[in-house]
């Protein structure tokens, strides 16, 4: 069951794709154009590209303009990779066990 999460925090987005905060954040700011706010709210829309982003840059070892051309290209031209991530795979779905696990243990009522 997918999850129906409309906006993530920045570290929750650093959780899934598997990468320490100020990545996440520097990836938010530079790939979204996001509205300044004191705590980002990333739509769920926009995960899909941040994940382009982390296999152009995990992957394929891009940065700068080589990073920006493959992002761009992999959004005009979505084409599925061969190979998945596994590790983000295995994150997203425990991830998903955990807010399950929350869902049936509320927190004892004081």
């Amino acid at each position: 069951m997918r999850s129906t999460k409309r906006y993530y925090s920045l570290q929750e987005v650093g959780n899934l794709l598997r990468v320490p905060l100020h990545q996440a954040r520097r990836w938010v700011r530079l790939f979204l154009s996001l509205p300044p706010h004191k705590t980002l709210r990333i739509p769920a829309e926009a995960l899909p590209l941040l994940r382009r982003v982390r296999e152009g840059v995990y992957i394929h070892r891009l940065r700068g303009e080589e990073l920006f051309r493959f992002v761009q290209e992999k959004t005009e031209n979505p084409t599925t990779s061969p190979w998945p991530d596994y590790p983000l795979l295995l994150s997203e779905i425990l991830m998903e066990i955990d807010l399950c696990l929350e869902d049936m243990n509320p927190p004892p009522s004081i």
